[in-house]
């Protein structure tokens, strides 16, 4: 039946089935594959090219082509298979033994102990690191088919090499007896080491995390344990054929499972999210690096006191975590997400126990500019008010640096109408000892009355005019002629509730009067007259209104007026208690030049 098939099916081609010759067609209309079913001439041609070294690859061609589509039949032969793996081995074609391991384990047919210690030692003495996975590989699919006493004997023979000696430094020193290897702890960290190696190749992230879970609960060392967790860190860091899932997740969420789980597994949870996140955000990974960043939040983990498992990057301090957490949100488009951040951890920058670089404040001086410009203008107040050295002073940093920021906010309010946001940010300045512009405070003070925030307009009136005074008892008041409308009026209004002492008794026929001189501060007589005419409108903004009458011009040209008593009376009664309140009880000024 086999003569029969090969007639009559496509001729072999003849000079690829010599072996002496080779095919150099690219498309070659004769068959380089043993035809379904002739079982006995796959056998044959592997017999003749493996005892030829010239011929190997055709041997391997020629095992893995029949066998990937027949089952073994009755022309298998163990011991061919055994020389063609020997061949191959010998020749250092090591990708080649394992194509034909794959073909072999896939049928159930494992090679002897002999072979396989063979090929683990090559790969150890060769140093040929890419080939670890497949080892992983290779005795878990032996495990299936030998005694679980051999299992454990291969598994030892696998760790005990030095190529996972290599891969995980000085993790085994600690069993450096043979005696010790004999012990549960060390089976079981090799047990552990294996499955997850093999768990990172397979991408089974859930598995790892409750394989890593049992290695810190059994390990003694926690050197070993730090180790395992780099090893982990750079797995979950592989590109995953998974584009939407994140690795990180799915390994988290199965290692804690557990709320009690004990200190020593959530430290190293921590750490190996801190890599991460440390990596993403250096790669401008800013999506994955905010999910990892979620996690952490999620199972109560505070990362902001952990290092990275990387050494070049286990130095970095709490400000730095903190910043590389908020800017992963910022970056990635959450800025309520940034925000969030920052205040769960109350906008850390520096402590004792937790110092900073310079570099570090920088970096979150650089990083609260940018998240400034992208909040509600009450959310941008609260973030310049956190810069470095602004509520803590420092000797590293000069807040007057950020006197333009607060300034640009501060007219930003102004013209947005955001008036009791500019005056909270006034305030601030002004307590901080930031240069304030006079004319953005008068807008603001213009825009507070226009908008009949008439207490708000009193409180910064009262704090930052200090030029503009009057003494109890004294009938006159002087005022500069550059004031605007409502400072004129905040200005008659606190000349009236200083002298109510002496208003409230006059008559209505009293020749007691109440002057007020305006004073020149500008040289152009234009803008002085026109002051004239503001004083007589700003004494119709308060409620009652006052009135006031031009009189005279002093020696020096200023013009003089009267504030009628009776209207002062009028307006007193309205507003007496609480004027008396707001402007006695002045409290220190604070020049905003």
């Amino acid at each position: 039946m086999t003569d029969f098939r090969r007639q009559k099916s496509n001729e072999y081609c003849r000079q690829y089935f010599s072996e002496s010759l080779s095919c150099g067609f690219k498309m070659c209309r004769f068959q380089h594959l043993p035809a379904e079913g002739d079982e006995k001439f796959c056998v044959e041609m592997v017999t003749k090219f493996a005892k030829n070294p010239a011929c190997l690859q055709k041997a391997g061609a020629v095992f893995t082509g029949y066998y990937q589509n027949s089952p073994p039949g009755a022309y298998f032969s163990m011991p061919v298979l055994l020389t063609l793996l020997w061949a191959l081995l010998k020749a250092g074609m090591v990708s080649n033994v394992f194509s034909v391991l794959r073909i072999s384990l896939a049928h159930n047919i494992v090679p002897g102990h002999e072979f396989l210690l063979a090929l683990f030692n090559y790969v150890r003495d060769k140093d040929l690191m890419s080939f670890v996975p497949e080892l992983m590989q290779l005795t878990f699919k032996v495990s299936q088919f030998v005694h679980p006493r051999v299992y454990c004997q291969v598994l030892l023979m696998v760790l005990a090499s030095v190529v996972l000696k290599r891969l995980y430094n000085n993790l085994f020193n600690s069993f450096s007896s043979p005696a010790s290897t004999q012990n549960p702890e060390y089976l079981n960290l090799v047990h552990g080491i294996v499955e997850i190696e093999l768990c990172a190749k397979q991408e089974d992230w859930k598995r790892m995390g409750e394989v890593y879970r049992s290695v810190c609960q059994f390990s003694q060392h926690q050197n070993q344990v730090e180790r395992i967790s780099g090893r982990i860190a750079i797995a979950l860091l592989s590109e995953s054929k998974d584009k939407v899932s994140l690795p990180f997740a799915a390994f988290a969420e199965s290692v804690r499972q557990n709320e009690s789980e004990e200190n020593l597994v959530k430290t190293f949870v921590g750490r190996i999210g801190v890599s991460l996140m440390l990596r993403y955000h250096k790669n401008h990974h800013w999506i994955k690096g905010r999910r990892v960043v979620e996690v952490m939040s999620a199972l109560k983990v505070d990362y902001t006191t952990l290092k990275s498992l990387f050494g070049n990057e286990d130095g970095a301090s709490r400000c730095c975590l903190i910043t590389v957490a908020t800017e992963l949100f910022l970056l990635s488009g959450s800025v309520e997400g940034a925000l969030s951040t920052l205040r769960e951890h109350n906008w850390f920058l520096s402590s004792g126990l937790w110092p900073c670089e310079p570099t570090d404040l920088e970096a979150r001086t650089n990083l609260l500019r940018r998240l400034a410009g992208k909040t509600s203008h009450r959310d941008t107040l609260e973030v310049l008010c956190n810069l470095p050295g602004v509520k803590e002073p420092s000797d590293l940093i000069d807040i007057d640096r950020y006197s333009p920021l607060f300034t640009s906010h501060l007219q930003v309010c102004v013209e947005r109408q955001y008036l009791p946001v500019a005056k909270d940010l006034l305030d601030f300045m002004l307590s901080k000892q930031l240069a304030v512009d006079h004319s953005m405070l008068q807008m603001l003070l213009e825009k507070l009355g226009r908008q009949n925030l008439w207490l708000r307009a009193r409180e910064v009136f009262k704090r930052y005019y200090p030029d503009v005074s009057a003494a109890p008892g004294l009938m006159a008041l002087v005022v500069p002629c550059q004031l605007g409308e409502v400072e004129l009026a905040l200005a008659l209004e606190m000349f009236v509730a200083f002298n109510a002492s002496a208003i409230l008794p006059l008559s209505d026929t009293a020749t007691s009067s109440l002057s007020i001189t305006l004073k020149r501060t500008q040289s152009c007589e234009g803008d002085y007259i026109s002051a004239g005419n503001r004083l007589l409108s700003a004494a119709c903004l308060p409620q009652p209104k006052l009135t006031v009458r031009y009189t005279a011009v002093n020696s020096s040209q200023e013009q003089l007026f009267r504030l009628d008593v009776s209207s002062a009376r009028r307006w007193l009664r309205h507003n007496h208690l609480w004027a008396s309140e707001m402007w006695t009880q002045r409290p220190k000024s604070v020049n905003p030049n």
